[in-house]
């Protein structure tokens, strides 16, 4: 059973029977008590997924080196610039800030770009694809990214609440065993499951990228 093997309507009580099989085939044993998604929830619109994917990938290049004024030039070009978050307004222009904090958010990218149907999976046990960077737009060569964007299609809100389910638990599990003080389970690694859960939070909410609440 996967992500996939849902009913064509919202049914949450059916979305979290299949996180808590996945998570049972990872040896995850998730309690009964957690509370289910909302079966109300809707996507933001697909522009705005591409326009804040688009933003990500301008500032987690220059977290890893990029050059931040040509960066901030392409955003411009892009006429995204308007769009940054706080804290990455305060990176871009000033340097401010931790590059890791921003290097890890390709783990949401990753979950962003699957939502698009830009990449075909999202599995949390495995790292996002090292080719991910080919399929962005070339910041080096102030590549435009109409053509870009004319590939993405939204995914179903079902499947993208399940994978959202998904990661809420996989979050729950990997949070009581940091307050245990015990290794991450599950072969899994915090930040991919953390990053990628803010992204589909985030598509799924109303929130600020840099708000999305992520309690467990």
């Amino acid at each position: 059973m996967g992500l996939a093997d849902l009913e064509s309507f919202m049914d949450v009580n059916a979305i979290r029977s299949v996180s808590k099989e996945i998570a049972k085939s990872a040896g995850l044993a998730l309690p009964d008590h957690l509370p289910l998604l909302e079966a109300s929830l809707e996507l933001r619109s697909q522009n705005d997924a591409i326009s804040r994917l688009l933003c990500l990938t301008a500032v987690g290049a220059a977290s890893y080196g990029f050059d931040r004024g040509k960066a901030l030039a392409w955003l411009r070009q892009e006429k995204l610039e308007g769009l940054l978050a706080k804290d990455e307004i305060a990176f871009i222009r000033g340097g401010e800030g931790f590059p890791q904090a921003f290097q890890v958010q390709i783990e949401g990218m990753w979950a962003l770009a699957w939502a698009l149907t830009l990449v075909p999976n999202l599995d949390f046990w495995q790292d996002c694809d090292s080719r991910f960077v080919t399929l962005l737009p070339n910041l080096k060569i102030s590549q435009t990214s109409d053509e870009w964007q004319r590939k993405a299609r939204y995914r179903k809100t079902e499947e993208v609440v399940a994978a959202c389910d998904l990661a809420y638990c996989l979050h729950w599990a990997v949070r009581q065993a940091e307050i245990a003080g015990k290794p991450t389970p599950a072969r899994l690694k915090s930040y991919v499951v953390i990053e990628r859960r803010r992204a589909l939070e985030w598509l799924l909410g109303n929130d600020a990228w840099d708000a999305v609440p992520l309690d467990t």
